[in-house]
């Protein structure tokens, strides 16, 4: 079943309608030409569609408008300027060096300026294959190029306005989907004799995919929203789809708990496996949730969850009447809590399941009170944000002089080794080097692996048949994979890639397979120049960035707990500001692991602190997932017995928190001792013990609810969940020291 979600959810996916309307833009003109005896000018149409293909990113219309025509024009200036210059190499060294240095500087303006540079760059390495022998030949090439780009754009822009929300369908399936794998990898944690350590580690590498997908997901849905003055049912309800994801994502990590001690107290019953299987039924359900949303089809519940939480609530009640007193059931309330909050992500499965509906959206609103449009990051594309990162100080400045310099080298190296095909040494540099040493370490292996895999599968297939139909059906096969993959799984891709690219000069150049063994050859001498590169030319290692990723980290967790304590102190909490806040946290938290995750990759001369610093990923998880916890019982159930302890331990809280900042700004700054404890944390605990004692009297009375139980049960929860956040904070404390 898993295998079959999995193939379903990749066909319905961003990935596979990417790759297969690559595939057309890039197919049909070269069959359009062969038909007409003219091959070669169809290759030339082709090559200005693939180009203007991966410049194309997901957006609003007017972002995509504006892309396409930009990287349409500058494809045909860069196509232009490389045919003048390709057959002289004295003049076209300087020409590699200064297009690699401006296109890897269009990185500055985000994933779509830097794909417009890749675009721009790719055309120019095919020039260079295929260089023309004078100023006529040039101009209609590069017409050629400029009517391939045309043709994409249109054929984009066209398939846009038939199917404008879809892009946006699948991008939040896919979030669901993300957010379902999440849940299923928690459930880990009520498994017995877990291992908490792993199972830690999974769920925070899944947070940044899901992190991702939610930011991808505002990119597309709250922006185009923002911009229009009325909207249909569907963008309705993928807005308030959304709202619930994120609200659901809250209540999941609300749920956290400290594991250890609860296999410990239950790991030789068999409770934990049915809240296991029970997480699992819900994981299941957002999984369909998911799926329908990227069909654009409705969603019914396959599981009863409120039964099953009956069943399990049945089980808990077992194991109280083992338990004589009040002081031994109260270790039952973790239990309950969880319970609690599993009820209020049934009913949110449930609205999930409704909002796909779209009939049923007739008398539900998006919250007036949210301003959708602070949700969503505003771009800047003038010139003033590139010419402040022409500096040594920008990571990016420092990758496009990295660029320019690995593929000037790799195209001199190339002409003095005779290499007849010297543009794959600059395809696999451009496509590997990317500005973090780590992935261009894993694309190098990724790239060779695919590449010999690849070749090896193409000359198989060389030497299998001869038959030039069958050929181009297995070389349409390819190329679907190729542009499907690249964006997903990129040793695919080249896998796909590379059989392509022999296919095709084996049409242009029949039965040369020696194509192949160069392929392998060039693969490895841009990978190499490209790892190398990376290691030696300014290398930006991440142990240099992580002090600031965990400054605003725990300065979002900081702003993130001032706006939950609110519901506890009788300040007016406002919805956007809250939400703001929550949104920040889960994005730095995320850029802190994702971060983590890049130096890992690197050499272990450049590790620094690892153990020190993944415990101290793990504790802010901890502390976000304590202030979710705090979140989701203040608005979901309302504070019905403030104390005033709340905002005096409150202000104690928040005093650690800026001395945790201070370290990340200083380390080893000598800061002023805060006491171990405060006065309002032994009072609140007096209070709790008090409440404990009046229930177990009114319990030996036979009393059932009474406010003295509900005051008991809340308390104790805000108790617990302040005490759990004080320990969080004294523990990171100590890690910066």
């Amino acid at each position: 079943m898993r295998w079959l979600t999995e193939i379903k959810s990749f066909i319905l996916s961003y990935h596979f309608s990417n790759g297969l309307r690559t595939t057309i833009s890039v197919v049909v003109p070269s069959l359009v030409c062969l038909s007409m005896g003219q091959l070669i000018m169809g290759i030339a149409i082709s090559t200005g569609a693939l180009c203007a293909a991966l410049s194309d990113q997901p957006g609003t219309f007017i972002h995509k408008r504006n892309g396409a025509f930009i990287s349409i024009a500058l494809i045909f200036l860069t196509a232009l300027g490389t045919g003048l210059a390709s057959p002289y190499p004295y003049i076209m060294a300087p020409w590699i060096i200064v297009c690699c240095f401006f296109f890897s500087m269009l990185l500055v303006y985000g994933n779509r300026g830097g794909n417009i540079g890749i675009a721009c760059l790719l055309v120019m390495i095919i020039m260079l294959g295929d260089p023309q022998e004078n100023l006529t030949e040039t101009l209609h090439y590069s017409g050629l190029v400029l009517l391939g780009g045309l043709w994409h754009g249109l054929l984009a822009l066209v398939l846009w306005q038939i199917r404008p929300y879809l892009n946006v369908q699948q991008t939040l399936g896919e979030c669901i989907l993300e957010t379902a794998r999440y849940l299923e990898l928690r459930a880990g944690f009520y498994v017995k004799d877990a291992d908490i350590d792993e199972t830690y580690k999974s769920v925070l590498e899944q947070q940044v995919l899901v992190n991702e997908k939610q930011e991808a997901v505002r990119e597309l849905l709250l922006k185009r929203r923002s911009a229009q003055q009325g909207t249909s049912s569907i963008s309705k309800s993928m807005v308030l789809i959304f709202l619930d994801l994120v609200d659901l994502q809250e209540q999941i990590m609300a749920s956290q708990i400290d594991y250890k001690a609860l296999q410990q107290n239950f790991g030789e019953q068999n409770i934990l496996e049915k809240f296991h299987h029970l997480i699992l039924e819900y994981a299941q359900e957002l999984k369909d949730i998911g799926l329908a949303v990227m069909a654009g089809q409705r969603s019914m519940p396959h599981a009863n969850l409120r039964h099953d939480i009956e069943k399990v609530q049945q089980a808990v009640g077992e194991i109280r009447k083992t338990l004589p007193t009040l002081r031994e059931r109260t270790r039952l309330i973790t239990l309950t809590n969880i319970l609690g909050n599993l009820q209020d992500m049934a009913e949110r499965m449930y609205n999930l399941h409704r909002l796909t509906r779209l009939e049923r959206l007739k008398d539900t609103t998006i919250d007036p009170r949210l301003e959708l449009s602070r949700f969503t990051t505003s771009n800047r594309y003038d010139f003033e944000t590139f010419r402040d990162n022409l500096t040594f100080q920008s990571h990016i400045f420092r990758h496009a002089v990295r660029v320019s310099l690995a593929t000037v080298t790799g195209y001199i190296l190339g002409l003095l080794l005779h290499l007849d095909r010297v543009y794959w040494i600059l395809l696999t540099i451009v496509v590997i080097l990317k500005p973090g040493f780590g992935l261009t370490k894993s694309r190098s292996y990724q790239r060779i692996i695919g590449t010999v895999i690849g070749a090896l599968f193409a000359i198989t297939v060389l030497l299998l048949t001869s038959n030039p139909t069958t050929i181009f059906i297995i070389m349409l096969v390819c190329i679907l994979g190729a542009y499907t993959f690249m964006t997903y799984q990129y040793t695919i891709s080249v896998i796909f890639t590379t059989p392509f690219v022999i296919f095709l000069l084996h049409f242009l150049h029949p039965a040369d397979l020696r194509y192949a063994t160069q392929r392998v050859l060039d693969t490895f001498i841009g990978g190499s120049l490209a790892f190398v590169a990376n290691l030696i030319l300014w290398p930006s290692w991440e142990h240099k960035y992580l002090p600031s990723y965990m400054e605003k980290m725990i300065t979002a967790n900081k702003q993130y707990f001032e706006q939950v304590i609110k519901l506890y102190t009788n300040l007016q909490m406002s919805v956007t500001e809250y939400k703001l806040a929550r949104k920040d946290t889960y994005v730095h938290t995320a850029n802190l692991m994702a971060a983590f995750q890049r130096m890992l990759s690197e050499p272990k001369s450049q590790q620094k602190n690892t153990s020190k610093l993944y415990h101290f990923v793990v504790l802010n998880h901890t502390l976000t997932s304590r202030i979710a916890a705090l979140a989701a019982y203040g608005l979901g159930q309302s504070v019905r017995f403030p104390r005033p302890e709340y905002q005096l331990i409150a202000h104690y809280l928040l005093q650690y928190m800026d001395q945790i900042i201070q370290l990340t700004q200083q380390p080893g700054a000598a800061l002023p001792e805060l006491p171990g404890n405060i006065e309002a944390f032994e009072t609140l605990d007096i209070h709790v013990e008090s409440l404990i004692q009046q229930r177990q009297t009114e319990i030996n009375q036979g009393k059932g609810e009474t406010p003295v139980r509900d005051e008991m049960l809340e308390t104790k929860q805000v108790r617990d969940q302040l005490h759990g956040i004080l320990v969080v904070l004294k523990d990171m404390k100590k890690a910066m020291s």
